[in-house]
């Protein structure tokens, strides 16, 4: 669950129209099906082109007062985007939290480049979270350095100053994702996983099982 509200925060909304609705959205079919288990909802997945690029997206909409009220309890609000905070989240289930909300809003990725000093070709893993609320990665960077003994750096900002970037280089990235991936997590994105085991990302169902 602590997966679940952390994947909200990042791809998530809630909203009162008729009823009291919490949807999570992804271009990732897979996860959603993952939360919906975990979340024992009978709720069916609904695709939907988006407008820009013409690409697709899955949403999950639940209808639940209960819920609703859990989520402002736990620091959502209706247009959260630029205003979330970090929650108050048990130290033992700190890196479910930020592995859901790295899903959601984080990515691993490698780049090339020539080394200055003998023009080798090199390729580093990367990573980074994105949100349009500085304060929330500024307290989550600070939980990383508590955790993991990640550094504390300048956030980059991107669309005009309405969004930061954390970003981590290649030894930090590692713990990073050592950290959020562990051997037996019980929920998460297979592709981002495959960072850390170096496997097929079709053989990542064989190292966890739902609990």
């Amino acid at each position: 669950m602590a997966y679940v509200l952390g994947f909200w925060f990042a791809d998530g909304y809630m909203r009162v129209d008729k009823s009291y609705r919490i949807v999570f959205t992804s271009a990732d079919k897979d996860i959603l099906l993952q939360i919906k288990r975990v979340l024992l909802s009978s709720h069916p997945l609904k695709k939907r082109k988006e407008i820009k690029g013409g690409s697709y997206t899955w949403t999950l909409n639940l209808c639940s007062k209960h819920l609703y009220k859990q989520l402002l309890n736990l620091g959502g609000s209706r247009r959260k985007s630029k205003t979330i905070k970090f929650p108050a989240i048990p130290s033992s289930y700190l890196s479910d939290f930020i592995r859901g909300y790295f899903d959601g809003d984080g990515s691993a990725f490698f780049v090339k480049y020539v080394r200055t000093k003998d023009k080798r070709i090199t390729r580093e893993l990367r990573t980074n979270f994105t949100s349009g609320s500085r304060n929330f990665l500024e307290k989550l960077m600070k939980i990383l350095q508590k955790k993991i003994n990640l550094p504390i750096k300048k956030l980059g900002v991107f669309n005009n100053g309405s969004s930061f970037k954390l970003g981590y280089g290649m030894k930090d990235s590692d713990s990073l994702l050592h950290y959020l991936y562990y051997n037996g997590f019980p929920i998460g994105l297979k592709r981002k996983a495959a960072f850390v085991f170096k496997i097929p990302v079709y053989q990542i169902h064989d190292l966890y099982k739902y609990r």
